[in-house]
């Protein structure tokens, strides 16, 4: 597993609801994304703590809005924060 896949699949656990976000959780989605960074999956300009620190944010805002409506898919929901994400943090590539 890539330390990309590592990392959206630690955001797909965090914003799942079955168990709580970790203490720790900003802790271990730093090097993972300094790890993504190294092999350029997450765009390098990006500050590590601080993007750990997001998503962790975007794990909570994902809860908090899967409570708020329910009626939501909750598949689409998931597929669109990682989309979300995926854009995100990805280096911008220059249009053709």
């Amino acid at each position: 597993m890539t330390p990309w896949d590592e990392l959206i699949a630690t955001l797909d656990r965090y914003a799942a609801a079955s168990e709580p976000i970790p203490a720790e959780a900003e802790a271990v989605l730093q090097p993972l994304v300094e790890a993504s960074m190294l092999d350029r999956s997450v765009d390098r300009e990006l500050h590590a703590p601080d993007v750990a620190r997001w998503l962790v944010g975007l794990a909570l805002a994902h809860r908090g809005l899967r409570e708020r409506d329910a009626a939501v898919d909750p598949a689409r929901d998931a597929a669109d924060l990682r989309l979300i994400a995926t854009r995100w943090l990805h280096p911008s590539r220059p249009r053709s």
